[in-house]
C-alpha cells in the first residue's frame, strides 16, 4: 500500500472515527462484517493521487479505508466487484474522474464531484452521502441509495426512483457510441477509462480490450474488427461470433467455429448451417433444440447425439424418441428418465433394458447399478451365467453381491 496511509487497529478507528456508527445501517451490521481483529488504512489530512484508487483487500487482515479529510483523485475510484470491498469511509469531499461503488461500504460526509461518471452497482452495496452529487452521468442501478441532492446534467438513471432512460440511451452520451448496457460502462470505468471525453482508440487498444473481454468485439467499429481480432474474440467463446463482420463468416470459418464447440452453431444464419455441420456439431458439445435445426433431427444423429450427452434425452421431442434411442441412452448414462420417456413415446421399458442387456456382458454394469431387479437379474444370468462369460459373470456377482442377497 501507499506509504501516505498509515495502519490503525479497529479500536483505534472506533476511539477516533467512530468507524462502527459511520459504517453499515447499526454496530450490530458493523460487527456482522467486520472482524475484531481488523485493522484500517488512515491517511490524516488531505489526500491527492495522481492515478486510480482501487479499492481492493490487499492485505489480509485489513478491513478498508478511513480518510481524514478531502480526497482528489486524478483518476478512477474503482469498487468494481458487486459483491463485496473495503469499507471506504471519507470525512471531506470526494473529487474524482469517474467513481465506480460496488460492494464496498462507502460513506462520504462531504460532497462528490465526479468529472464524467458516479456508478453505483449492485445490491450488496450500502452508502451513506449526504452532500451533493455531480456528475455529467450518474448509474445507480440494482443498489439501494437515492440521492437527497444531485446536479446530472446529461444522463441519470435510478432503478430505485421511476421515470429512467432506456438502458441503451446511455450510447448517446459515451465516446463509444456502441457502449449500449451499464456492464460495459463498468468494464470501462473499472479498466480507469475515458468514457465521456473523445478518445482515439487504435487497433491496438481494441486488441486488448478484446483479449480481455471477449465481448467487446461488439464494441469495436466494424471497419476495425479483422480477421485477427475476430479470431481472438471466437478462441474465447464461439459466441463472438454474433458480432462478426458478415465477409468473415466463410465455410472455412464455420468449420472452424464448429470444431471448437457445437453452440457454435446458434450464432449462424441457418443458411449457413448443413446436415454436416450438425453432425460435426453433435460431438462437440451441440445441444439440440438451441444449437441444431428441427429439420436435421433424424435417427443417426440423434444416436450420436445421446452417445456424447445422454442428458439432452429430455430435449428431444416425444416423436423422435424410438426404442433404439432409448437403449443408447441407457448404454451411455445412467437411463435416469427412462420409464417416463418410455411412457411418452410409448415404449416398453423392459425391451428396452432386455436389448441393454443383450448387446454386451459389459453393460450390465449399467443394468445392475440402475435398473437391478429379479427380472433383470434373471435375464442377465440367462445369457451370461456359463463358462464364455465366467470371469465377467463373477466380477458383477460379486460386486453386487448385496443387492443379489436383497432377492433372497
Amino acid at each position: 500500500m501507499n506509504t501516505t496511509f498509515e495502519i490503525i487497529t479497529l479500536q483505534d478507528a472506533i476511539a477516533q472515527y467512530r468507524i462502527h456508527e459511520n459504517i453499515y445501517e447499526s454496530t450490530e451490521a458493523f460487527e456482522d462484517f467486520i472482524e475484531a481483529d481488523s485493522r484500517f488504512y488512515l491517511h490524516r489530512g488531505d489526500l491527492v493521487l495522481e492515478k486510480d484508487l482501487l479499492l481492493v483487500l490487499e492485505l489480509h487482515g485489513v478491513a478498508g479505508y478511513i480518510i481524514d479529510g478531502n480526497l482528489l483523485v486524478n483518476g478512477n475510484i474503482v469498487n468494481e466487484e458487486g459483491d463485496y470491498g473495503p469499507v471506504f469511509y471519507v470525512k471531506g469531499n470526494v473529487v474524482c474522474r469517474s467513481l465506480l461503488i460496488g460492494g464496498s461500504p462507502t460513506h462520504i460526509t462531504g460532497n462528490v464531484s465526479a468529472e464524467e461518471v458516479i456508478m453505483l452497482h449492485y445490491n450488496h452495496g450500502w452508502m451513506k452521502c449526504p452532500g451533493l452529487f455531480t456528475a455529467p452521468v450518474m448509474v445507480v442501478e440494482d443498489y439501494h441509495f437515492i440521492p437527497d441532492h444531485k446536479n446530472i446534467s446529461l444522463f441519470y438513471y435510478n432503478d430505485e426512483e421511476s421515470d429512467n432512460p432506456e438502458e441503451e440511451d446511455i450510447a448517446e452520451v459515451l465516446n463509444n457510441k456502441l457502449t449500449t448496457t451499464f456492464e460495459e460502462l463498468r468494464y470501462d470505468l473499472a479498466a480507469g477509462e475515458y468514457v465521456l471525453s473523445q478518445l482515439e482508440r487504435d487497433a491496438q487498444y481494441w486488441h486488448k480490450k478484446v483479449n480481455h473481454n471477449y465481448r467487446d468485439l461488439k464494441r469495436v467499429p466494424p471497419e476495425m474488427r479483422t480477421k485477427e481480432l475476430c479470431l481472438l474474440a471466437l478462441n474465447k467463446s464461439v459466441s463472438a461470433l454474433e458480432d462478426f463482420p458478415p465477409a468473415l463468416i466463410t465455410e472455412e470459418m464455420v468449420e472452424y467455429a464448429v470444431n471448437k464447440s457445437g453452440m457454435a452453431l446458434r450464432y449462424l444464419p441457418e443458411t449457413l448451417i448443413t446436415r454436416e455441420l450438425c453432425y460435426k456439431a453433435a460431438v462437440n458439445g451441440a445441444i439440440i433444440n438451441l444449437d441444431i435445426p428441427e429439420q436435421f433431427y433424424e435417427a443417426a444423429l440423434l444416436q450420436l447425439l445421446i452417445q456424447h450427452s445422454d442428458w439432452q434425452m429430455e430435449r428431444i421431442p416425444d416423436d423422435c424418441i424410438t426404442e433404439d434411442l432409448l437403449v443408447t441412452y441407457v448404454k451411455h448414462g445412467r437411463g435416469a428418465w427412462l420409464e417416463k420417456y418410455c411412457t411418452a413415446a410409448g415404449i416398453l421399458k423392459e425391451r428396452v433394458l432386455q436389448r441393454v442387456i443383450e448387446a454386451d456382458v459389459a453393460y450390465l454394469e449399467n443394468i445392475f447399478s440402475w435398473f437391478f431387479s429379479a427380472d433383470t437379474f434373471a435375464y442377465s444370468q440367462s445369457l451370461y451365467d456359463n463358462g464364455q462369460y465366467s470371469n465377467e459373470w463373477t466380477a458383477i456377482t460379486t460386486k453386487y453381491k448385496r443387492k443379489l442377497e436383497r432377492l433372497k
